[in-house]
């Protein structure tokens, strides 16, 4: 269908890539082809208005299409695929492979900012998986695909071409040591109902857990009521809640806490009083979700605005940086008219975060933490945003585990953070536990009421945060494998230097290699008391022991790691054991 849908605006071009079928839009023509390592790169110009590009694979003994926004479903019908990319949403990168996690096809294309918008799936009709581009150029009117070599592992092709997209950004933001440790936010625990007492009360229980930093999310900034956004626009703290919120954030400090603060510059509420100075830039007014608009960013305004408003946030309040939320909400104004100087929005939104990051050096802030938020988490926001966050998720355990992995294939430099972790505080230990498990391998972030929290709640939080804190090297900068896309990273492992960890989360024979191995942490976060190991490579000893949810039972455990071994550890719980013989 998606074939047929274009044939009569497209036409087969001579690109010589193995095994992939290209056509290009009329007007389109190939006038470059180059050879870079195991990808190949094909650049395209076009004469007319849009740039367009097919690309078909047989579909073989294909599983799945990777892609950064995917879905669940792995293998879309190719009238239903779609992904809308621009530098706040996605990245025109994707990946289909094959049942042994084996690139069949990994390709992307360079532009990173404009929008550009893809279709995929399998086609019906000729038995093949297709993927369709089209791109409406703003600026140069060429267009580089790269593609990677079919036959290296899925996550490899998709590390190679996401380099070779950050090759094309410059540097990516620096990320201080206050970006990489536990993270207590306000948001799952209190949404807007939030004021200096309770913060300061939960931050001194999340420091003795093990937090080293602090998110004040939505709710500070007057207005902050019912949950919507009518009293965006000013971003000064509500005088109630927050009577001294310079103070407040120095009696975080004094904790021993970092102090990030949230905040949508690009949202607009009629109850503020930037309302009447800055409506005319905000056409747009979302009133069944925010109940308030959005401030177009092509216009030189509302840059300016946004960029103000940050560099006055940090240097008044003296937080330690910002998480800047909703700035996916501007896709409204792509493809419409505008009276602003710049054309296309992620253009736009690009030019605002240059500006940022130049105003942030200028005022002697260029250490701001900067998180962002699924979607828009492509390699293209690497200068901007040190931090990508796991997009909404509450309670939802499997999808804050498997987008962790997902953004980790897409970062380009950045630390990826959990989705805050949040709980029943009256169902015990073991979900509290399996929460923070399953965002291990990530930045953990916790959003409870910590005095609502019962003794063997608390006990579970500090007993898994003392251990990720003793694998935070290997959890966020080692070599991380977790399978194939398609069945939702069951098992991931991360190796740096002599540690390995290795959480399972769904009941299965778990593979374990313990070459150059000296330390090996196992996180049970089945629900079954016991994980079936097959060990590879040489025979050899271990020692350790392994602790239930809330860490105060321990049972004693010595293996021989020779074929198969099932180990006794509880639900929720994690075993440290150490190699007696490498």
């Amino acid at each position: 269908m998606l074939l047929e849908d274009y044939a009569s605006v497209m036409a087969a071009a001579a690109t010589g890539i193995p095994g992939v079928e290209v056509t290009i839009g009329t007007g389109c023509r190939v006038i470059g082809k180059q050879s870079l390592g195991e990808l190949e790169i094909t650049t395209i110009e076009t004469d007319g208005a849009l740039i367009r590009v097919s690309l078909e694979v047989p579909l073989g003994d294909i599983e799945g299409y990777w892609y950064p926004n995917g879905s669940m479903r792995a293998l879309p019908a190719d009238w239903s695929g779609r992904d809308k990319t621009s530098i706040i949403s996605s990245s025109p990168l994707g990946c289909v492979y094959d049942r042994h996690g084996k690139a069949i096809l990994a390709f992307c294309f360079d532009q990173q900012i404009e929008e550009s918008q893809l279709r995929f799936g399998v086609s019906e009709e000729h038995k093949s998986f297709v993927i369709y581009y089209e791109h409406d150029p703003k600026g140069p009117r060429t267009i580089r695909l790269a593609t990677a070599r079919a036959g290296l592992d899925h996550a490899e092709a998709v590390g190679l071409l996401r380099d070779w997209l950050r090759d094309d950004i410059g540097e990516p933001l620096p990320v201080p040591f206050a970006g990489t440790v536990p993270v207590y936010c306000t948001w799952y625990a209190y949404a807007q109902n939030i004021n200096a007492q309770k913060i300061e009360r939960d931050a001194a229980l999340a420091a003795a857990l093990g937090c080293k930093a602090v998110i004040i999310d939505d709710g500070w900034q007057k207005l902050a009521t019912g949950r919507w956004y009518a009293g965006c626009g000013d971003w000064v703290a509500d005088p109630q809640k927050f009577p001294d919120m310079r103070g407040h954030i120095d009696r975080l400090h004094e904790l021993g806490l970092s102090v990030i603060l949230w905040v949508a510059p690009l949202l607009l509420g009629e109850k503020s009083d930037a309302y009447a100075r800055l409506k005319q830039f905000a056409p747009y007014h979302n009133a069944d979700g925010w109940r308030a608009s959005a401030l177009d960013p092509r216009y030189r305004e509302v840059r300016e605005h946004f960029v103000a408003t940050c560099i006055r946030l940090i240097r008044d309040y003296g937080v330690d940086g910002l998480k800047i939320d909703f700035l996916d909400g501007v896709v409204a104004y792509q493809g419409t008219p505008t009276g602003g100087d710049i054309p296309d929005v992620g253009q736009a939104l690009h030019a605002t975060l240059q500006q940022l990051k130049a105003e942030l050096k200028a005022a002697g802030l260029d250490e701001a933490l900067i998180e962002f938020r699924q979607a828009y988490v492509g390699p293209a926001t690497a200068p901007y945003a040190n931090l990508l966050r796991v997009g909404d998720c509450p309670v939802d355990a499997n999808q804050n585990r498997r987008a962790t992995v997902n953004m980790r294939m897409i970062a380009a430099g950045q630390v990826i953070h959990s989705d805050p972790t949040v709980w029943d505080h009256r169902a015990g230990a073991e979900p509290a536990a399996r929460q923070l498990l399953n965002a291990y391998f990530s930045v953990p972030q916790v959003s409870m009421d910590l005095s609502s929290l019962p003794a063997v709640q608390r006990d579970a939080v500090q007993t898994v945060l003392q251990n990720w804190i003793e694998d935070r090297e290997a959890v966020l900068f080692g070599e991380v494998s977790a399978g194939v896309p398609s069945e939702g990273y069951p098992v991931v492992q991360a190796r740096h230097r002599g540690r390995l960890v290795v959480g399972v989360y769904q009941p299965m024979v778990v593979e374990i290699d313990l070459d150059g191995v000296t330390e090996l942490r196992l996180l049970n976060a089945t629900s079954h008391e016991r994980i079936v190991v097959r060990w590879t490579g040489k025979a050899r000893r271990l020692s350790g022991i392994a602790h239930a949810a809330r860490g105060d039972v321990g049972i004693p455990l010595e293996v021989d790691a020779e074929g198969l071994t099932e180990l006794r550890i509880p639900v929720s719980g994690i075993a440290t054991l150490s190699v007696l013989n490498e």
